[in-house]
């Protein structure tokens, strides 16, 4: 788990390969990316004043990986919030849960733009 984290954020350019700048930035996820639509609930389980207000929200998941996802939120998060987001049951697919915490939360046109980290752990 170290080595992942002292990862290069920058790949070196391929010496076989012609209009190639000298580093090459990288995607730095180590789960691909699926694009989704679908509309999920969760709760925010910090203790801040606003958690205790609205502790339920909405997602409209524009994509999803092992760990994390996108997706569209009528209100704002805070970074670093912790959250619980329940995936409902897809045909034969039981639903599942996940808990992560609030990387990034841009207001956007269409409400705000939330990018959420799954924790690598279950909670104890």
């Amino acid at each position: 788990m170290v080595a992942l984290l002292k990862m290069p954020t920058y790949l070196a350019a391929d010496p076989w390969r012609k209009n190639e700048s000298a580093d090459v930035w990288s995607d730095r996820r180590l789960f691909p990316r699926k694009e989704c639509r679908a509309q999920v609930r969760g709760r925010r389980l910090d203790n801040t004043l606003e958690a205790r207000q609205e502790p339920w929200f909405s997602f409209n998941l524009r994509d999803l990986s092992l760990g994390g996802l996108s997706a569209l939120s009528d209100r704002p998060l805070s970074r670093g919030e912790h959250l619980n987001v329940a995936f409902p049951a897809d045909g034969s697919l039981s639903g599942w849960d996940a808990f992560g915490r609030v990387i990034r939360c841009d207001p956007s046109s269409l409400g705000y733009r939330v990018a959420v980290e799954f924790d690598p752990l279950p909670a104890a």
